[in-house]
């Protein structure tokens, strides 16, 4: 392993403030003021690992020893355009690696995609810049360097991000793509989960993979009142359904609601109930909450009330993430929307929006009349 010997050497000032305070001084540091910093040197890019973290007080070196090792590739967080989208800011990435990219971070919420980075809140603009260091570091060695990661969040939110981008770059969304992120927290030495962690209060480089502890959930029936904390986030309508079921997902070690579903009985179909509603709190996402609390609800609908949960997926990431899943089996596929109707009349429906449905198999593989079901529905 190598080591990193920097000595930061500076002029004293020639001021009279400078002048009184050097006064007070009494080993001699009265021309120039020194600074040694020593400590192991960090995994480069010719080693394997994914994700990097570089811990220590302020002022310990810990921004000097990165721009050491990473100097050509730190992320510099260039300016924002201020007249478009968040959505639209980003240059020469195309959109369905953006909308993974985001989603993956925890920006997966359209509504406040479309809107520019300067009306986003503090969460959201990291997760932005967050992904665009990420997806730039292709041109700059496969490397992220992201200086005081989430420093300005709150805790909660803080945790929530970390989270989101260890299980991004796990799921290699961002391909070869690894961060180095740089904190004075050492709560992110959990919440990270860092292959590496170089601590500059002994500037000793410790390996091996930390592990956080898990995310334990609870369902629970909840008012209708509750919608009125998520709405904004859903990608449909913000109206709920009269005889829709609501549902909470809350955090077991704190008890708040990170999570918010709707149910209705599937019209026509006994034995089903379908999702009229879902989504997760905004500092949550990303973290796999949603697929968690989805599964979550098909089991409780298969054990308590011995029905079969449907959901229709309007968003790319979450219909993939459906699909990638052993629990739920891909029925219809909609590329261009359907149009509904509703006791004879014409429905509001998803026509002009790309749609797939899936149904919740659980753990046990679908019967023979549920195949014989889907496979004479997919010859209509």
């Amino acid at each position: 392993m190598g080591e990193i010997n920097v000595l930061l050497r500076a002029a004293a000032p020639r001021s009279y403030r400078a002048a009184r305070l050097l006064g007070t001084l009494d080993d001699g540091r009265l021309e120039t003021l020194e600074t040694r910093i020593r400590c192991d040197a960090p995994p480069d890019a010719t080693e394997e690992w994914r994700l990097g973290l570089i811990l220590g007080p302020s002022g310990s070196g810990k921004t000097t020893v990165a721009r050491r090792v990473y100097g050509s590739i730190f992320d510099a967080r260039r300016d924002w355009r201020e007249d478009v989208a968040a959505i639209d800011a980003f240059d020469s990435v195309d959109y369905e690696t953006l909308e993974r990219a985001l989603s993956a971070v925890g920006f997966g919420s359209p509504p406040r995609q479309l809107l520019p980075y300067a009306a986003l809140s503090g969460g959201e603009r990291f997760r932005v810049d967050l992904a665009r260091a990420l997806l730039e570091a292709r041109a700059r060695g496969g490397i992220a360097v992201v200086d005081e990661f989430a420093g300005l969040l709150d805790a909660a939110t803080r945790r929530s991000a970390a989270i989101a981008t260890r299980r991004a770059l796990d799921l290699g969304v961002f391909g070869a793509a690894r961060l180095v992120a740089i904190s004075g927290r050492d709560e992110l030495a959990e919440e990270l989960e860092p292959d590496w962690v170089l601590d500059m209060r002994d500037g000793r480089v410790r390996r091996g993979r930390l592990r956080r502890r898990p995310i334990e959930l609870g369902i629970v029936r909840a008012p209708r009142e509750l919608w009125n904390d998520f709405k904004a986030l859903h990608y449909l309508s913000g109206s709920l359904n009269p005889s829709a079921q609501c549902f909470a997902a809350r955090l077991l070690e704190t008890g708040e609601a990170v999570g918010f579903a709707a149910l209705l009985p599937s019209e026509g179909r006994r034995g089903r109930r379908r999702v009229h509603r879902l989504a997760v709190r905004a500092d949550r996402q990303g973290q796999g909450l949603g697929g968690a609390f989805l599964d979550a609800l098909g089991e409780l609908c298969r054990d308590e009330f011995g029905t079969i949960l449907e959901i229709v997926a309007g968003l790319p990431f979450f219909a993939r993430r459906l699909r990638e899943s052993a629990k739920w089996r891909e029925k219809y596929v909609y590329p261009y929307g359907r149009t509904q109707r509703h006791k004879g009349r014409a429905a509001p429906g998803s026509f002009g929006r790309a749609i797939a449905s899936f149904e919740f198999l659980g753990d046990a593989p679908p019967s023979s009349e549920d195949m014989e079901e889907s496979l004479s529905k997919e010859k209509e």
